[in-house]
């Protein structure tokens, strides 16, 4: 039998609640990703996944960084009810505004670029996801250290978006069915987000002084720098591949970033959990053990992973493309940095008081894949295996510069920052 109070600590409760989300995020996946690939065919498959990384744009674009801020502001003054009514309030409204500027800039690409004309109703139905995500601020719960809710929501709105998708894609022609289905579940779940925010927090919805959003929105300027980055070298790859070299070359690659973004997202639970609580109790010393064992645990899933990738591969997909397991096996490399890199960015270093550095080295990084992938496409070097090179050498580089900011602000001999 468990120990009580183990379970009662806020960050062991809201790893399981993540661990819980993170483990359905994987099983639903684990079956869809397949049906549709199987379904769909190679092309419209990447089409798809074209069509995703274009609108991944917008929801970075809405989130602002609020994602990051909300949660620290939040998590700073979770016993101040009317500071974080002002604030949640503040952050809605800014991003609806932010809603209806990218909305037009949406139907401008739509027009403008030829690949996007040719399917822009397609690309349109997915705006109802962005919608939703302004209806679903789940940075509130993560501040609040309440990741329970955000685990039952994100059941729900899978439930919502994926299950049908097995009645009603049987072919290719179907196509036009997932983003109908995504945006109603992304909306479903947006619309159960405000009801808890107020029947179970007592959250009071208003509208707040112009002055209010201004602030906040400053305030999130920052993190909406490393967001945007973060997009950058994930989405930029699947987007430009998809301008260059079309829909097929596109659903060779996204095969294997799906399986990457899986191994990844792994830790996501962890990092989750933790970036509120250090921000709360800057604890370094129980930093130092969980970076430790986390990243000797990432080591061996990768080695495991490595084995038989291939085999695991041939599993899930029918007829897959061996272009695809050689991708795979080049972003296993990846892999082994994204982790530490990850947790020392916003659980330690922003978590500590140095946000801005934690955003910036984001953002140096990105931009400088963003000039390597435009150097390969100007001297015609694009191809789905250096794209994946491209993400190991990102990945790497801001793992050093995070590990040098440690040693920068002198973090690494201490055992816990007194809070101000």
């Amino acid at each position: 039998m468990l120990n009580k109070r183990l379970i009662s600590n806020p960050l062991i409760e809201n790893f399981l609640s993540l661990t819980i989300l993170q483990g359905i995020n994987y099983l639903l996946p684990l079956i869809t990703i397949p049906y549709l690939y199987n379904h769909l065919g190679v092309e419209r498959y990447g089409l798809v996944n074209f069509a995703i990384s274009f609108i991944q744009y917008f929801l970075i674009v809405t989130d602002f960084g609020f994602g990051l801020s909300g949660t620290r502001y939040i998590a700073e003054n979770r016993d101040h009810k009317e500071a974080i009514d002002t604030y949640v309030n503040s952050a809605t409204f800014s991003r609806i505004g932010i809603c209806i500027i990218s909305f037009a800039v949406l139907l401008i690409c739509l027009f403008l670029i030829p690949p996007l004309r040719q399917e822009k109703v397609f690309f349109l139905l997915f705006f109802g996801q962005v919608i939703g995500n302004i209806m679903s601020p789940y940075w509130f719960f993560q501040g609040m250290e309440q990741m329970r809710f955000i685990t039952m929501m994100t059941v729900i709105t899978k439930i919502l978006s994926l299950t049908p998708l097995f009645f009603v894609v049987k072919d290719s022609v179907d196509y036009f069915y997932i983003p109908i289905c995504y945006s109603v579940g992304s909306i479903g779940s947006g619309i159960i987000c405000l009801y808890l925010m107020k029947k179970r927090f007592g959250v009071n919805f208003f509208f707040p002084k112009i002055k209010n959003i201004v602030i906040v929105t400053k305030d999130s300027a920052n993190y909406f720098l490393s967001r945007i980055s973060v997009s950058m070298f994930t989405n930029t790859n699947t987007f430009v591949l998809g301008l260059v070299l079309g829909n097929t070359i596109v659903g060779y690659y996204s095969l294997a970033d799906k399986v990457y973004q899986a191994l990844t997202g792994i830790y996501q639970p962890l990092v989750a959990a933790i970036f509120p609580y250090m921000t709360k109790n800057k604890r370094i010393t129980l930093f130092k053990k969980i970076f430790i064992w986390s990243n000797l645990a990432n080591i061996c899933l990768v080695v495991i992973v490595a084995l038989g990738i291939s085999d695991i591969m041939h599993l899930l997909f029918r007829n897959v493309d061996e272009s695809s397991v050689k991708v795979m096996h080049i972003f296993l490399f990846a892999c082994l940095v994204a982790l530490p890199n990850t947790l020392l960015g916003y659980p330690f270093l922003a978590a500590l008081g140095h946000p801005n550095f934690t955003n910036y080295s984001l953002v140096g990084v990105s931009l400088m894949h963003i000039v390597i992938i435009v150097c390969l496409w100007t001297c015609g070097w694009i191809s789905i295996y250096s794209v994946a090179w491209v993400v190991v050498i990102t990945e790497t580089s801001l793992l050093f510069i995070r590990a040098w900011g440690g040693y920068k602000y002198q973090l690494y001999g201490q055992s816990i920052i007194k809070k101000q």
